[in-house]
Formats: structure tokens, sequence, C-alpha cells
């Protein structure tokens, strides 16, 4: 949690970096449904951002980049599971979504 100069609370942000792997042949239908998600989820006013990249070396691996307000916001909404855009998701999928949640690193005092 970051503090100002003032010792006042800031709100906590999170970051997740969700990654997708698609199986073989659906990687274009993979890439539409993930920047359909990331489209919707930038209209959510508890997202700060979020942001598609794929993999240079591999590009059938996408990860999106997500800061929401608070970690409570991105929980509430069960993560991608339960998106309105994330419909074709399960049948472009080679395995399960792996999301990992990030940190800060406070810089040194």
């Amino acid at each position: 949690m970051r503090k100002s100069a003032g010792s006042v609370k800031v709100a906590e942000t999170a970051l997740f970096v969700s990654t997708f792997q698609a199986k073989k042949g659906f990687e274009r239908m993979l890439q539409y449904e993930l920047q359909r998600m990331v489209n919707s989820t930038r209209r959510e006013r508890e997202c700060l951002f979020c942001d598609l990249y794929r993999l240079s070396q591999d590009p059938t691996v996408f990860t999106i980049h997500s800061v929401w307000k608070s970690r409570d916001n991105w929980l509430s909404h069960s993560g991608w599971k339960n998106h309105p855009a994330a419909c074709l998701l399960e049948q472009c999928l080679l395995e399960p979504v792996s999301v990992v949640a990030m940190d800060e690193v406070p810089e040194a005092a």
C-alpha cells in the first residue's frame, strides 16, 4: 500500500497478469475474443488499464495485463471466468487460464 509524504493512505491497486494459450489453429479466434474482452474490461470503472500482448517466441500465447483499483474489484468479478466477452474462450484454449497477482515492490527508504 502506498502512502504519500503526509502519511495519508492511498488506495491499493492490484496488477494481474493472465496467460492464455490457444489450441493449434485457434490463434486468430483467441486473439479476437481476448481483444473483445480487453475492450469491454477497459470500460469498467474499477479497471485502471488493461492491455493485450502476444509472446514473441510463441504466437499461441497471449497475456492480458490489467490494473484494478483494488484486489477486491478483480475478485468480485471472479476474474475472467464470468466476463461477458469470454463466451468463446473455452473452445480456443489449450489449457486453463493462468492468472498471477503481482505486488508492487516498494521503493527503498
